[in-house]
């Protein structure tokens, strides 16, 4: 495992221990567009010739994760078409990216259960 991933995963966890006291959704994340694009960054092989089709507003959600349920975040549907590894252009994905205390902090595919608020 990647240094960088390990510190990633160490935040996430202080990110999330912390969310869980409070008990509110906070408020909404005023760049979530930013946060997404930078969050499938580290994520994409080629992050910079990917396309975003936003589908949503931030909306607030309950998710259970990693241990953690009844999680107050807020989410963002997104679209994202990438480069595929043989070169070509694939197609739309749909996904929805959560935010706890105004960061980018996991995907849907993550989650054991969501429910909208």
């Amino acid at each position: 495992m990647q240094i960088k991933q390990i510190i990633m995963a160490i935040a996430a966890a202080f990110t999330l221990s912390a969310g869980v006291h409070a008990s509110d959704f906070g408020s909404a994340p005023a760049d979530y567009e930013a946060q997404v694009i930078e969050y499938f960054g580290e994520r994409l092989t080629e992050p910079r010739t990917a396309r975003y089709d936003f589908t949503s507003e931030p909306y607030q959600v309950f998710a259970d994760l990693r241990g953690y349920e009844g999680l107050p975040c807020w989410a963002v549907d997104v679209r994202v078409k990438s480069r595929m590894p043989n070169g070509s252009r694939g197609s739309y994905v749909s996904y929805t990216v959560l935010f706890l205390d105004g960061e980018a902090i996991a995907l849907e595919d993550d989650v054991v259960r969501m429910v909208r608020a």
